[in-house]
């Protein structure tokens, strides 16, 4: 649900994208592809494919089919950076947007890290995967922070 008018906290519910699907397919079939023009002997070749691969897997359950237990399925943001994401097993995360988060009309790549300390988490957000007023909010707060 999005406020009518804008408070500086938007609630972004996340879905499965198949924009996100296609381009994670696109570019993993890329980077398989090329090892075809590579001149490694035989077993690297097929240990690094089946990496591509388990990563093509990986990252189609977590961040567009959002089928994968540890996957986000909603995201609130403040306008001072604090965030807050609701992960399916039913975990609550209370976080801090970093900068250098990346935003652009079809993709958001939101960089952030948990509020007590831990390693950075990047969650990726296609166009697809959230509703047209709530996804214009979070690009609107993400590039011009309260």
């Amino acid at each position: 649900m999005v406020p009518c008018a804008f408070s500086g906290m938007v609630r972004v519910g996340l879905q499965p994208s198949r924009s996100l699907g296609l381009l994670l397919g696109a570019s993993h079939f890329a980077a398989a592809s090329s090892l075809l023009l590579l001149s490694w002997p035989r077993p690297l070749c097929w240990i690094v494919l089946a990496s591509i691969g388990g990563s093509l897997v990986l990252g189609l359950r977590r961040e567009a089919w959002r089928c994968s237990r540890s996957t986000i399925i909603r995201l609130d943001l403040e306008g001072g950076g604090r965030l807050c994401v609701f992960q399916k097993n039913g975990r609550r995360r209370q976080g801090i947007v970093m900068p250098g988060s990346f935003v652009a009309p079809f993709l958001v790549i939101l960089r952030w890290r948990p509020e007590r300390g831990g390693r950075r988490h990047y969650t990726v957000i296609a166009r697809d995967a959230a509703d047209p007023a709530a996804y214009r909010m979070l690009r609107v707060l993400l590039r011009h922070p309260l």
